[in-house]
């Protein structure tokens, strides 16, 4: 040892390392060893596994039978190119079918390279990408070995340009073999440009007899740059999309049917919507949107579906195959403005110019589905044409057009115009769902107040009967009621008009609620829509009560009549073109989406989803409810205590009501239609004969309450003033088209501006289950409010 260890001396102590080094030298050398073992053993392992890979992938290039696979590939794939019919194929399992139905020499060669190229240990769905992109793989082999195989190559460099590359970056990604150079992208875009107006040409010589459905609509290219800057005033481009939708089923209508002409002789008529008002409509609106529906049935559509109907962008998944454009004819985009009637004029000829070749108008109706300014000008052009006659310089041909109301314009004003209208309830609703230090934009985007008038809505339906039992039936408190019309009446009536009623072709519900907002518009002085629906409603009336075969075509083919088509062409633009994209590369881009197959795209662009899933939904709709019911018991501690608010003048006016839960002062705009009435609600009285309410009377929607005896199935008060509204802006709308203006007024304009807004968070499943607990407490402890 002393030999051996030197440094060792007798009578001193070892440190505890080196006793070990000397007494038990050998010490954890067995489980050294092992893991030494383990190690050299997955290291074999990984060497045994690599040489069979490389073995395989060796065989693979080595073998004869592959290079004249290839070979057979490519030929392949030319003839099909060559055949002008064929369109690619991306799907792996249509692929594969192709080429071995094309040449039996090539059975096996698709499987041989995914068994090469993908490992046998990805999950299902990576391995179902990964084949997607062996096909282009495939398609890439063909085109280096032969340079007129460049069929997925062209699609690769459209829609390269379409991202706003650079021509040099196109064709360094052709040097690259993965496209075609810029020059062979650009002159295939010519030429779908070029040959468009002979397709649009062929197919109205062919389907002119078929019902069309225009939209006239315009189109600002603004992606991120919204505000001018110092350099520039503007960067937007303003262009005109002309779109037709066949309706295949549907023959054309004949302008004239038994000498009743399409156009009403007296333009828009009063008293025909007021004869329905009061005949077929009488005490519809005294009752709640929602007692009316609740044993329609009509609902065919899931709640995503419904949450997503205002979102234009056809990567959602939910929405693609609702948002197919099959069949959708682009008659034109050119680069205008639609700003007065000879804005439109000169849109209309786009159509007209069509119709010189292929006579489809001719003695045929054409409706164009517009937003406000196309049922405005196009009605003002045909209104100038009846009384000039012969002599006006508006063309003749424009007889054909029916100015008609989009209901998509309908539905997105209403529902944004509630979320204005009543913004401090839904402030509070929405800080107490998704966090009080989360912002809600003063006019949120569609798609958020969709997701918010729907959580609104489902949150009251749970409650709804736990509530009402709560307050008394005869209960004509101003907040209660407003509550009660919001939640009831308003949201729900827009909620449906278009995402169900429309949709589902459910005709007589759909005039129905169509005539319903319209009473909204008018207690709300909302511009625009307080008229529109009101030419609506006279022109249908009339096509009605004359039995011309449109209104049939309408009620049979409801939704057709749609402006969708065109808001989402205009979404497929602008997603398809960048920011610094010329008129000229916009305009051909616009051709390329409306006449050639996105099938590149829609196989190798990622789908997104919506961000909540119906569980979350739910969990969203019980965290809503119980916001209601803390609302409504503050509610039912300050009955009876808000106080109306009359104006200065020598005649004192009610103006408004200061609320006694939040201490602030509200206009009419936000009560219940009763209240802009010539006689606002009486508390504890009843409206007609000023007596107190009993047990047998009834408080309506609109906010006025009646003994049974006195309540004729009509609320007099409120059928005034419908009456007096359908009068007032009838005649200014007629006054506007005759003698207003050529141009867009300040009047005609929404100046809203849309604020940027911050995403709700996420909640745990642990928080669900707590919220669920807490609203069944909650709906429990309301007998003892």
């Amino acid at each position: 040892m002393l030999e051996m260890y030197p440094y060792l001396e007798v009578g001193k102590q070892l440190c505890h390392s080196h006793y070990c080094s000397i007494v038990e030298p050998n010490r954890g050398q067995y489980k050294r060893k092992r893991i030494k073992n383990q190690e050299c053993s997955r290291e074999s392992s990984r060497k045994r596994v690599n040489h069979i890979e490389e073995t395989r992938e060796g065989a693979l290039i080595n073998d004869p039978t592959f290079a004249s696979n290839v070979k057979t590939l490519t030929s392949v794939l030319y003839n099909k190119q060559r055949r002008e019919s064929s369109n690619l194929e991306l799907d792996p399992t249509q692929f594969q079918h192709m080429i071995e139905e094309a040449n039996p020499e090539l059975k096996g060669f698709f499987p041989l390279m995914v068994n090469t190229i993908i490992p046998r240990d990805r999950s299902a769905h990576n391995k179902l990408e990964a084949k997607k992109s062996i096909v282009a793989l495939c398609y890439i082999i063909a085109g280096l070995r032969n340079k007129f195989v460049n069929q997925f190559k062209i699609e690769v460099g459209l829609y390269l340009a379409a991202s706003g590359a650079t021509w040099e970056a196109i064709d360094t990604m052709s040097s690259l073999g993965f496209s075609a150079c810029g020059k062979t992208v650009a002159d295939f875009q010519k030429k779908i440009q070029t040959n468009h107006t002979l397709k649009i040409e062929n197919h109205f010589s062919e389907k002119g007899n078929c019902l069309h459905i225009y939209n006239v609509d315009d189109y600002h290219a603004i992606h991120e740059k919204r505000r001018p800057d110092t350099v520039s005033t503007s960067v937007a481009k303003h262009f005109t999309t002309c779109v037709a939708k066949p309706v295949v089923e549907c023959l054309a209508v004949p302008l004239t049917f038994n000498g009743i002409s399409i156009h009403n002789p007296n333009n828009i008529e009063a008293p025909r919507i007021c004869w329905y008002l009061l005949n077929k409509y009488t005490g519809i609106f005294d009752v709640s949107y929602t007692n009316l529906q609740e044993h329609q049935g009509i609902n065919t559509f899931d709640r995503i579906e419904l949450l997503t109907v205002h979102i234009y962008d056809d990567a959602i998944a939910e929405r693609k195959e609702e948002r197919s454009m099959n069949g959708l004819q682009l008659i034109g985009l050119k680069e205008q403005n639609l700003h007065s009637m000879q804005d439109y004029l000169k849109a209309l000829q786009i159509i007209l110019a069509i119709n010189k070749k292929t006579k489809h108008l001719e003695n045929q109706v054409a409706p164009i589905v517009a937003d406000w300014p196309g049922q405005l000008f196009i009605r003002k052009a045909l209104t100038h044409l009846h009384m000039s006659g012969l002599q006006s310089a508006i063309p003749q041909e424009i007889k054909s057009f029916i100015p008609m109301l989009g209901p998509l314009h309908l539905s997105l004003n209403s529902r944004e115009h509630v979320m204005i209208i009543y913004y401090s309830f839904f402030e509070q609703m929405f800080h107490f769902v998704f966090g009080e230090r989360k912002k809600l934009a003063k006019k949120p985007k569609p798609w958020r107040i969709n997701l918010l008038l729907e959580l609104a809505r489902s949150g009251w339906l749970k409650i709804k009967n736990k509530i009402m039992q709560k307050f008394d039936s005869t209960c004509k408190d101003v907040e209660y009621r407003t509550a009660i019309d919001l939640l009831d009446n308003l949201i729900p009536a827009t909620l449906d008009v278009y995402a169900i009623l429309f949709r589902s072709g459910s005709f007589e519900k759909y005039v129905e609620t169509v005539f319903r907002i319209w009473t909204f518009a008018l207690r709300w002085k909302r511009k625009n829509y307080n008229k529109a629906p009101l030419v609506f409603l006279s022109d249908l009336f009339y096509w009605q009560d004359t039995h011309h075969p449109f209104a049939d075509a309408i009620e049979k083919y409801l939704s057709c009549f749609n402006d969708y088509y065109v808001e989402n062409a205009h979404s497929r633009i602008r997603a398809n073109t960048s920011s610094n994209a010329t008129v000229e590369n916009i305009i051909k881009q616009a051709y390329v989406i409306a006449d050639h197959d996105p099938i590149f795209k829609d196989t190798y662009c990622k789908t997104r989803h919506y961000p909540y899933s119906p569980s979350k939904l739910d969990f969203l709709s019980d965290k809503t409810s119980l916001f209601l019911l803390k609302y409504f018991h503050n509610i039912f501690c300050n009955q009876n205590n808000s106080i109306p608010v009359y104006s200065n003048g020598k005649k004192k006016k009610l103006k408004g009501y200061k609320l006694a839960t939040l201490g602030k002062e509200i206009d009419l705009r936000h009560l219940p239609t009763a209240y802009s009435t010539s006689h606002p609600p009486q508390l504890g009285l009843c409206d007609y004969c000023k007596l107190q309410m009993n047990d047998d009377s009834v408080v309506l929607v609109c906010g006025h309450g009646y003994h049974s005896a006195c309540y004729d199935k009509r609320c007099v008060y409120c059928e005034n003033f419908y009456k007096n509204g359908i009068y007032e802006n009838v005649n200014a709308f007629l006054k506007r088209i005759e003698k207003g203006t050529d141009m867009l007024t300040q009047d005609d304009l929404d100046n809203e501006i849309i604020e940027d807004e911050e995403e709700g968070t996420e909640e745990t499943d642990c928080e669900q289950t707590d919220i669920s607990a807490a609203l069944a407490l909650a709906i429990n402890n309301i007998n003892y409010w």
